[in-house]
């Protein structure tokens, strides 16, 4: 169970704190540095105003004897006068420490206190109204890493203005709820304002509480947009990201398979010694000895331990039911995480296709490649055309059961070692296969909302995670359609990606 928020004693309040202290489900109202130092001074001053009020409580005792001594044992009125003057003084301390022990406590309840009322209300900032005029180009690209003439042309191809022209110019989203009509409830959203938060939060990953700064609203209320905006896209673009996806480009295989040729047939340098200004030139292959259009490989990306948390709100609660087996059903021992798995095929003009994603547990070749039929995928979409391709992967895929799949030149158990120029080719080609590490790479780098385990939770209540992962392999082909792949793609094989309008045609 989480810690209970520390209180006042006297109060019983919530008290205000560092923002170092608490987490991102606290309130928002939190402490600056200045605002910490003053409270320690306040503090520190109670305590030592308290202190003086201690002590002056402690003296009366000592001095009360000395006076029953001077009246009754000497009968000295001078010496009555002298203890009667200290107790004054005494009594006129107490009296000054504790009314600034009260004034300095006050001040910190002012302060440093949350009432009950502000404790139990909900902090909404006004609507922004956030529209493509709002933000100036160099803002655009800050905050999702596109210019304002690109954000115009993803807008355009994503439909979303048709859908609220059916709705007097708003997309409804509903909530699941009815009200006491039984009437459904939907929240209004102005389709420019609801695809510039999307952009921006797949950009940045921020939480919905820290996207309202910037769009206001409740952020209960944006994480219905949210997911409604992933399961639109995902399901509007479903055979564009899947491998299905590659019935686009089946024409362009013979144009693939040369910009690879032309790859590995230059020569590449190597052991750069920048210091004494040395280097190795390595002579590029004579031709491509394998008929391949593109890559495969598997990522995995780290999730949240599903079902993680106590069964009920309580102290003492257990563990939910389904936390044994949902852990052990996404853990993979060979990453040590909890994690998703998807199956890409990379193309050198810089697009992608995925399968999945599945459970990290899953092996490349014996669970996912099964899954995905992509090989059979690949057969039957070039059964008639004179020549076949296939798709290269990473030693795993080197089974020699494939058809149109294949990896490096193996030497394998009682056959003879490879020779030097099939060693020499296998370089050649896995300086090509790393374009696909690059592409994770960028989805990354460009798109963190994915990059973060907090992102990715499989046990909610209503799970978004494969479809966020979906839709961010899909912007970063829509990243690579308008500015080029610049890690990859058109650098390295010379081969341009297709216009965003053609890519996103249904």
């Amino acid at each position: 169970m989480a810690r209970a928020p520390s209180r006042r004693r006297r109060t019983n309040n919530r008290r205000r704190g560092a923002l170092r202290n608490h987490t991102r489900h606290h309130r928002h109202m939190h402490l600056s540095h200045a605002q910490v130092c003053f409270r320690n001074m306040l503090q520190r001053e109670s305590l030592y105003q308290g202190s003086v009020a201690y002590a002056c409580i402690l003296t009366v005792p000592m001095l009360l004897p000395f006076y029953a001594y001077a009246r009754d044992a000497v009968g000295d009125d001078l010496l009555q006068g002298l203890v009667m003057t200290l107790l004054g003084i005494n009594l006129a301390t107490f009296t000054r420490a504790v009314n600034n022990f009260n004034v300095c406590q006050r001040f910190d309840y002012i302060l440093h206190d949350i009432p009950p009322e502000e404790e139990a209300a909900v902090f909404v900032p006004p609507n922004q109204d956030i529209r493509f005029e709002s933000w100036v180009d160099q803002e655009c690209r800050d905050k999702t890493n596109f210019g304002i003439g690109q954000l115009r042309r993803i807008y355009a191809c994503f439909g979303l203005q048709a859908i609220a022209d059916e709705n007097d110019g708003y997309i409804k989203v509903p909530t699941g709820h009815t009200n006491q009509r039984g009437v459904p409830c939907y929240y209004n959203f102005h389709p420019e304002e609801l695809f510039l938060y999307f952009m921006m939060r797949m950009k940045t990953g921020n939480d919905h509480t820290q996207m309202v700064y910037i769009f206001g609203g409740s952020p209960k209320r944006w994480s219905f947009a949210w997911r409604w905006i992933l399961f639109y896209l995902d399901k509007r673009y479903e055979n564009i990201i899947g491998h299905q996806g590659l019935l686009r480009f089946v024409d362009q295989f013979p144009a693939f398979y040369r910009a690879i040729q032309r790859k590995v047939t230059r020569s590449w340098i190597s052991n750069v010694d920048e210091a004494n200004q040395t280097w190795d030139e390595n002579e590029g292959l004579d031709f491509l000895p394998f008929s391949i259009f593109g890559f495969i490989d598997c990522s995995i990306d780290k999730i949240c331990r599903p079902f993680s948390g106590p069964a009920g709100n309580y102290e003492g609660s257990g563990r939910k039911p389904e936390e044994e087996i949902a852990q052990r059903a996404f853990y993979t021992g060979y990453k040590k995480i909890h994690g998703i798995k998807v199956e890409t095929v990379y193309l050198p003009n810089g697009m992608s296709t995925l399968f999945g994603p599945v459970s990290a547990r899953l092996t490349d070749v014996e669970h996912v490649l099964e899954m995905s039929m992509l090989n059979t995928f690949l057969v039957q979409l070039q059964a008639g055309r004179p020549y076949e391709y296939q798709a290269l992967g990473d030693g795993v895929y080197g089974n020699g059961n494939l058809r149109c799949i294949r990896s490096y030149f193996k030497s394998r158990a009682n056959e003879p070692p490879l020779t030097d120029d099939q060693m020499r080719c296998n370089d050649a080609i896995k300086k090509c296969r790393q374009s696909i590490e690059y592409n994770y790479g960028s989805m990354s780098m460009h798109f963190k909302i994915c990059d973060d385990q907090k992102h990715n939770m499989i046990g909610k209540k209503n799970p978004y995670a494969i479809e966020q992962l979906r839709v961010a392999h899909l912007l970063t082909n829509i990243s690579i359609c308008l500015k080029g792949d610049q890690g990859s793609g058109e650098n390295m094989f010379d081969c341009a990606p297709p216009r965003l309008e053609e890519y996103l045609a249904l």
